[in-house]
Formats: C-alpha cells, structure tokens, sequence
C-alpha cells in the first residue's frame, strides 16, 4: 500500500511538471559559453514576457504594478508624501543583458545585468504639507524618466526535492544606477509656471534625489522581483531550465 501511495505521489508531482516554452533558450552549463548562452536566453525570454505567461506564473514585464503604498515625510513639520500604483514600464525591453550564474556548495547565485535606454515610472502622488512655506494637498499622477539606466538583479537560489529537483528564491537584491533621472508632476500646483519650474528644478538636483529613489528599488521592490521569480521556478523543474 505505502508503494502505491508513493507511486502515485511522485505520478502527480511529475505530471505537474511544466516545460519551457519552445522560445526560451537552454543552456548547458558544462559549455564554456554558459554564461553567455544564459544572457542571450534571458535577452530573449524577457522580451517574450511583453505580454503575460500566467501557464508559467509570469506577469508582464513591460508594465511591472507594485501593489504596496510607499509613504515618507510628516505633514506637521513638512511634507506628508505617498506613492501608490506604482509601475515600471520598459522591463521586457533591455538593450543588453549580462548574466552569469555561480554555482556554490550550498546555494547558487544568479545575477542579471540589464541595460536599458530609458525605463519610466509611473505612480499616483499624494502630498500633504508645506513646501518652502507654501501649503500643499493635492492628488496627481508622476512620470519618472530613467535615462541609460542599468539594474542589477541579483537572486540567490537553493535546490530542492518534489518528486524532482527545483529551484527557490531564499533572497532577492537590486543595485540601481542611471544617467540621469527626468521628473514630470502633472499637477502639483494649479499654476502652470510654478508647476513646470518645480519639474525642472527637480530634474537638475536629480542625482541628490536619486540616492532616495534607489533606495525604493533595494527595499521595497527587490523582494517584489524575488517572488516573481520564484512563482515561476515552483512550476518548472531545474533539469528544464539548465542542462549538466
């Protein structure tokens, strides 16, 4: 009986297996090429996600929601600021990747590189307070600009058995770094000049603002990214995703 019952389970376990789409490349990692062979498979698989892959657990990741409210500041001695229905628009549409994947005793760390000419942020923007003594309450929508940006994905990843072997995400990390960062405030301010003047001071102290703006990025949405990831590693077996 307990032979039956495991046949049945491992039966079940490898029945619900899936496999890569025949577009996502594979790569062998006894090749010396591996690394290179694995740039060009996430180059092409990012630009396959456009649209979603939910077979596989993938969203989209031309326009990537963050679902969690980011709030700073108070309004009693400055400014109340929170952000909220934040997207990335632009993910799936890297210039270049660059990715390597070390293999260690225990773990096994995957790093992406991704290079882009522009990505854009779009978010609502609440603001409650004072800015340089002029009162402020106001809802409006933000378009963040990031010129030549390049995120750095890393995931470190450990193996595990369920009728065969799979990946998981244990930890998350993204490094940021840009060229420049654009800022456009629909309607902060009622008045038009005022309005475009603050986006335009805004963009010239943008590498000041920028050290506050990666810090979103490493906090909040590196662990968004991990368990995008990880959604998809529960579907698919390791064997279909790295040969050797």
């Amino acid at each position: 009986m307990n032979s039956l019952v495991l046949f049945l389970l491992t039966v079940v376990a490898f029945g619900s297996c899936l496999k890569l789409p025949s577009s996502f490349k594979k790569c062998d990692r006894k090749t010396t090429d591996f690394n290179q062979c694995l740039s060009e498979a996430i180059y092409g698989a990012l630009r396959i996600l456009d649209k979603p892959l939910p077979s596989h657990g993938l969203p989209s990741l031309y326009g990537v929601e963050f679902p969690d409210v980011f709030t700073m500041g108070n309004s009693t001695y400055g400014l109340l600021q929170k952000f909220y229905q934040t997207r990335y628009i632009g993910l799936s549409k890297p210039e270049n990747i660059n990715a390597k994947l070390d293999f260690g005793p225990l773990t096994i760390t995957l790093t992406i590189e991704a290079t882009y000419s522009q990505l854009t942020v779009e978010t609502e923007f609440e603001a409650q307070g004072t800015i340089v003594l002029l009162p402020v309450n106001v809802i409006t929508p933000v378009v963040y600009t990031l010129v030549n940006p390049t995120y750095t994905f890393t995931f470190v990843l450990e193996e595990y058995e369920k009728g065969t072997t799979y990946f998981r995400v244990i930890d998350s990390k993204i490094d940021a770094q840009t060229q420049g960062l654009k800022f456009d405030y629909k309607g902060l301010f009622s008045n038009k000049v005022l309005n475009e003047e603050f986006n335009n001071a805004m963009d010239e102290k943008w590498r000041q603002i920028w050290i506050l703006f990666k810090s979103f990025d490493e906090v909040l949405f590196a662990p968004l990214f991990g368990t995008i990831f990880n959604d998809f590693l529960k579907k698919v077996p390791a064997a279909e995703l790295v040969d050797g």
